[in-house]
Parts: C-alpha cells; structure tokens; sequence
C-alpha cells in the first residue's frame, strides 16, 4: 500500500519531504502534479490538489478537501532518528511531539507537514 496526500502546493510540499525530511525522489515532477517519495522502506505519492488527470467529481472532491487540516497519520520507522529529529527542528519542521523514549520500547518523535499531515518517525530501542 503506498499512501497518497494531496497539497495545494506540490512544490512546498516535495521540498519539505525531500530538504527537511531526507525522503527520496522516486518518479514524477511537479508537471505531472504526481510524485512519488521514499524514506527506507516508506513511500508515499505526493499530489497536486489541482491536477486533473482524475475525473471530474473526484476532481471537485479533493480540491474541496484541500486546505483543511489533514486528518492523516503515518508512521514511519526511521533508521538514525536523532540525525533526522535535528534536521527536521533545524530547518524550521513544526514538531508536535519531540524525540523521546516510549515506555513500548520505542524512540519517536511527531512532525507536521505543510497539509497538516501527522509524521511520526520511530526507532525501536532494541536497534542500532
């Protein structure tokens, strides 16, 4: 499954999840409003709430749904977390939940994307 997000401003969004967050670009530009990104095993669509290559309703639906705060979460496991929690603070991220310790064995920390999308990157406390 490869989640899809939508963004009133692809090239935001496609700098923020590449410059801020270190995700890779897979396939897509910003001409085709339809990127594809990848962070270790996570990949995510990345998509302009503008294109027009769906049919015209759906269209409609998710240009109505842009702009509003996104209602998603992901979580996504994260190898050096403390490289990518200070990247993400350097640059300006708006964190919502710190790096620390969960009592599940886990390290995590929550950012927010220029949607509104939750980001949660976690380490096991068990791996390097």
């Amino acid at each position: 499954m490869i989640p899809a997000l939508r963004f009133r401003d692809l090239e935001e969004a496609v700098r923020f999840y590449v410059d801020v967050l270190g995700f890779e670009l897979q396939r897509g530009d910003l001409a085709e409003g339809n990127i594809s990104v990848r962070y270790g095993d996570a990949q995510l669509m990345l998509e302009s709430a503008a294109a027009a290559f769906y049919g015209t309703a759906y269209n409609q639906a998710i240009r109505e749904r842009a702009g509003t705060a996104g209602p998603n979460a992901l979580y996504i496991e994260a190898e050096r977390i403390d490289t990518l929690a200070q990247r993400a603070a350097s640059a300006g991220a708006r964190i919502l939940d710190p790096l620390a310790e969960r009592p599940w064995g886990q390290r995590e920390f929550t950012v927010e994307d220029p949607a509104g999308n939750w980001l949660t990157f976690w380490q096991s406390l068990g791996g390097g």
